[in-house]
């Protein structure tokens, strides 16, 4: 937490997904952000997100777009 009770975002550069273990992205903690997008979103549409891991294939999944954070 920042100083005065505010949250402030730091990027990570990876996630450790410990084997067996559940790791939440989520609004206020862990979460994928989106940025240097080639067009803007549109809430309603769905796009794919590729996830990235060091001993695992790569995964793909679909993410609804939407306006209201889970």
């Amino acid at each position: 937490m920042a100083s005065g009770g505010e949250l402030s975002m730091q990027p990570v550069s990876r996630i450790d997904l410990p084997a067996g273990t559940d790791v939440a992205l989520r609004p206020g903690g862990y979460h994928i952000m989106l940025i240097k997008l080639a067009k803007p979103l549109t809430i309603g549409d769905t796009i794919k997100v590729t996830l990235t891991f060091d001993k695992a294939a790569p995964q793909t999944v679909e993410v609804p777009v939407s306006d209201d954070a889970p």
